[in-house]
């Protein structure tokens, strides 16, 4: 009789045996198995000949895949991933398999929507020739297999030279994979991409239907070279002779999953092709990360200091609001600003992180404040749809009659969201085409689609949203942008933010004078004295990280030392810091650090508590061999509380 290791989406971290009576080989195939009171879908990993364990042995119900779904390749791929992520394999594996195939449907079932890849259709006429700096960048590229950062200011034409570069690899029969943090943004660069390639270019992205995924994962295996472009989740597609894989605007915190399987897909590309494909990050504004490997020559840096053609470089000032009279969040000032620009038939646009319309709503009687009941974060009013929702859950109720707490109806709120903006900006300028775009707006593909076509417009408006609006979008006609209340990000202890935030600040700054027009930048802000405003002032990104790289270094800070967190969850509070607190000591080593617990920036979601410790050490191996341990050691004791992971790529606390 013979044995199998079958791999299941499940929170343990291992494989479990099953019966095989089909007398096949069945390494790499899908197949459903009883586990527990469930019907799971699994995939076996590896084959056995006896088993000498205490438990009865179950057999496989039935076996989906006529030919493997793996090779032994892409398993050992796998298993390397999952030992990396100290995840378990089954919730790994799954990660591989489009939705269609988790669920009990043959491979026979599902090969009626195979239809096989265009013929490649190059446009030539529609590349754009190559300045000398561009051409000497393109000439690097091609010249070596090491993964390159092209760093270069924005409208500098980083994606022409891609497109270049993507050309010689379709000639040469191979693919590649460009990959962009947000879903709206690919429309618009898949627009771009298909008066180069015609029929060749595919879009992956969850906002598609399971069969269209399923479609363009069939796609991917096919032979002939193509280009696919999608967000993070796209690099578990199996693509057939890929050549490159590009990360647009790579210093992007959505490559990092924040739940679940937190993989970071940049570390995945290593993983999974090695040396085999050429590894490309493009930024105006690289992660830290990336800069220092840059630095270090773990990379190729190709600069472009530059923009193309006539476009100025943004003028950027910061604009003091202390005890100034505000309209809308806007000061007096600013909202002349914005008549003037209007009135000259230019476009603005006014950036606020921060959705809604107002992120408190409270009693003036007593001061009640509407809280969310399962998350640890005060309600956020949205005045279209006369809701209270929270942000973390996306849970919502209805705006009460009275207070709970006094039973008074005087309510009112504070602080201001893009909703709030959009308001006043239509109150002051009636006639004006005011055009909100955050998560609310561009929900579905009609409406992604509709404020992809409202940004290409060239046409007077005055865009107002959030960060949504400063990742790579090419706005031909802002002249004056206004970003709003971002002075939270540059205080805190989260080490992350100050990076983060800067990025933010350069990267919309960068929306303005794109072809060539006069433009202004504006940061409001109540803190004007702060040291980094002055290196933001300069718009000069590398002057900025610089000088946050020189604090950490003193401070023997990531990426000067490996760090990780252990995050943690539980409904019972104190039962979470013992785990913790147990973890630490554990974990407390020659060549450790470990510090915490520390309460999470949000402390509670979906009801339950969150804490996380942070490891870091200059010994990477001695630590990750002390975390395997560690998570060897937790999976043999009584589960204690609801969930916790390593998280190895850490990009914030929550």
């Amino acid at each position: 009789m013979n044995f199998v290791d079958v791999a299941v989406p499940s929170p343990l971290r291992s494989t479990f045996t099953y019966k095989n009576n089909t007398g096949k080989n069945l390494i790499g195939r899908r197949v459903l198995v009883e586990f527990g009171r469930r019907k799971l879908i699994g995939v076996v990993t590896a084959d056995r000949d006896d088993y000498k364990g205490e438990y009865k042995i179950k057999d496989i119900l039935q076996t989906l895949d006529h030919y493997p779904t793996f090779n032994n390749t892409q398993l050992l791929t796998i298993k390397k991933i999952s030992d990396h992520y100290m995840h378990p394999i089954g919730v790994v594996l799954e990660a591989f398999l489009p939705t269609m195939l988790r669920k009990t449907k043959t491979q026979l079932d599902l090969s009626k929507y195979s239809s096989g890849v265009c013929d490649l259709d190059i446009n030539d006429s529609n590349f754009h020739e190559l300045t000398a700096d561009q051409e000497s960048c393109l000439k690097k590229i091609k010249g070596n297999d090491r993964e390159s950062l092209l760093f270069g200011v924005t409208s500098s034409g980083k994606t022409e030279i891609y497109k270049h570069y993507i050309k010689s690899l379709l000639q040469e029969g191979k693919s590649a994979l460009v990959l962009v943090p947000e879903i709206f943004l690919t429309p618009q660069i898949h627009d771009d991409f298909k008066k180069n390639f015609n029929n060749s270019v595919y879009i992956h992205h969850s906002g598609l239907t399971e069969l269209q995924r399923f479609k363009i994962w069939l796609a991917a295996q096919d032979n002939k070279p193509k280009i696919i472009i999608g967000t993070r989740s796209a690099i578990f597609l199996p693509i057939k002779n890929l050549g490159a894989i590009i990360f647009d605007e790579e210093h992007d915190q959505s490559y990092k999953q924040q739940d679940g399987f937190r993989y970071d897909a940049r570390t995945l590309a290593k993983i999974i092709y090695g040396n085999d494909v050429k590894i490309i990050y493009s930024s105006a504004t690289p992660s830290l990360n990336t800069l220092q490997s840059s630095k270090d020559n773990v990379i190729e840096r190709l600069s472009l200091k530059k923009r193309i053609s006539k476009s100025k470089m943004p003028k950027i000032e910061v604009h003091p609001i202390n005890k100034k009279n505000l309209i809308g969040g806007i000061s007096d000032e600013l909202i002349d600003e914005i008549k003037k620009n209007d009135e000259m038939g230019n476009q603005t646009l006014i950036l606020l992180n921060r959705r809604g319309y107002a992120p408190v709503f409270l009693c003036n009687s007593c001061g009640w404040i509407a809280k969310s009941n399962c998350c640890d974060t005060s309600l956020v009013l949205h005045q279209g749809v006369r809701r209270l929702k929270c942000h973390r859950c996306e849970s919502a109720w209805g705006i009460p009659e009275c207070c709970p707490s006094c039973g008074a109806s005087d309510f009112s709120y504070k602080g201001i969201g893009t909703q709030q903006v959009e308001e006043a900006i239509k109150n002051i300028l009636p006639k004006a085409e005011v055009i909100r775009i955050d998560r609310d707006s561009v929900s579905g593909k009609a409406r992604r689609d509709k404020s992809s076509l409202m940004i290409k417009d060239i046409e007077p408006k005055i865009f107002v949203g959030t960060q949504l609006l400063a990742k790579g979008h090419d706005f031909k006609k802002i002249t004056l942008i206004i970003i709003l209340n971002l002075d939270f990000g540059l205080f805190g202890a989260d080490i992350h933010l100050q990076e983060q935030t800067a990025q933010l600040l350069i990267q919309v700054a960068g929306r303005a004078g794109r072809t060539g027009m006069d433009n202004k930048v504006y940061l409001q802000t109540r803190v004007a004295d702060h040291p980094m405003f002055n290196l933001i002032k300069t718009g000069d990104y590398e002057l900025v990280a610089n000088e946050i790289l020189k604090e950490r270094k003193k401070l023997d800070l990531s990426p000067y030392i490996d760090v990780v967190y252990l995050k943690a969850e539980d409904a019972n509070q104190a039962r979470l810091r013992k785990f913790l607190v147990e973890a630490k000591k554990y974990l407390s080593k020659e060549h450790l650090e470990v510090y915490g617990p520390f309460e999470a920036p949000i402390t509670k979601v979906g009801y339950k508590h969150r804490m996380f410790c942070i490891i870091q050490s200059s010994k990477k191996e001695i630590m990750l061999k002390a975390l395997d341990d560690f998570v060897s050691h937790s999976d043999k004791q009584k589960k204690e509380i609801s969930n916790w992971v390593v998280d190895i790529d850490p990009i914030n606390a929550s």
